[in-house]
């Protein structure tokens, strides 16, 4: 996202976002703190830290259970991986133009669209993850959907109207999923993998190519042609990626404050736990855009990636 869009960005995330200010100016934590006077401040995602705490209220199963423990997992492990994929790129992106395109190298070409895969492969993964955790928060009511976990697309075929009209315009507004998702979404994990929709890191024939034994003998010209094409395939799918995630940040905002209304509904403490997980302490340093790599990296040594607290309910903290 580019550096003026930062203050629509900031408006429009809340709980979830990793946004990255222009330098000189304060990364925003919780709704409208500064961080550069907190102590100890950490990047949150609340999706990923709510099914955690969510278990001491509900009765889940082991499908729920493994869900909550790698959504915990994947929150700073998103952040690490657009921040390795960040460098290589914008290095990527600067020998692709001008003057400095015969610098283009092999390694980088070859090496880079492996860091936009992992960003890609994450992502889908999350979204895997909450359509896990999606029907235990319905109770017996939600068992109808259990078809659908595992996989954001076929969740969205299971009938979502009939459990709750409300979650099905969220997760798939007309019946379809957002454009964002069609990005980002993997359909399942587990046996059948499928993110054929993920967008691909790099020319389907680059590794063929610079693993051919005639590469080395090509002229200087048909080399810098087929690196520059894959270079600027993987540009493109990191842009792809960068563009969907303000739409997906801003998705699982909307469907965490929904799944928290219905869970409370149904809680016998519901109003306690209604107050505590709208708190500032389930909201998130937000960094979605790396456009300024020396800030990004002062950020980076400046905060803790991972929350305080227990990762489940009765165990020690990492």
């Amino acid at each position: 996202m580019p550096a003026t869009d930062a203050a629509q960005a900031i408006s429009q995330l809340r709980r979830h976002g990793i946004y990255m200010p222009a330098r000189g100016t304060f990364v925003a934590a919780g709704r409208d703190r500064d961080v550069s006077r907190m102590p100890n401040p950490d990047i949150r995602f609340g999706i990923c830290l709510w099914p955690s705490e969510l278990m001491a209220y509900i009765e889940v199963d082991d499908a729920f259970t493994d869900a909550a423990v790698r959504l915990r997992q994947l929150g700073p492990k998103i952040v690490a991986a657009l921040q390795q994929m960040q460098v290589p790129l914008e290095d990527l992106k600067n020998r692709t133009v001008g003057a400095i395109e015969e610098e283009l190298t092999l390694e980088l070409v070859e090496r880079t669209p492996l860091a936009v895969d992992q960003v890609a492969s994450y992502l889908a993964e999350l979204l895997d993850h909450v359509a896990t955790i999606i029907p235990s928060c319905y109770g017996a009511d939600g068992a109808q959907l259990n078809t659908g976990r595992g996989g954001l697309r076929r969740l969205a075929s299971c009938g979502l109207s009939e459990v709750d009209t409300a979650l099905a315009e969220i997760v798939a507004p007309g019946g379809s999923l957002p454009d964002w998702a069609e990005t980002l979404t993997s359909s399942s994990i587990g046996e059948d993998p499928d993110f054929t929709a993920l967008p691909m890191a790099n020319d389907p024939n680059i590794y063929l190519v610079t693993n051919h034994p005639n590469f080395d003998g090509a002229n200087p010209e048909q080399k810098l042609s087929a690196l520059k094409a894959s270079a600027n395939q993987t540009i493109a799918a990191a842009e792809a990626i960068d563009d969907s995630l303000q739409g997906m940040f801003t998705w699982l905002d909307a469907l965490l404050d929904h799944l928290i209304e219905v869970v409370c509904e149904r809680a016998i403490d519901g109003d306690q736990l209604r107050q505590r997980w709208e708190s500032d302490a389930w909201t998130v340093i937000q960094r979605l855009s790396f456009v300024d790599t020396d800030a990004a990296l002062a950020v980076t040594r400046a905060f803790p990636a991972i929350s305080d607290g227990p990762l489940l309910p009765g165990t020690e903290s990492e």
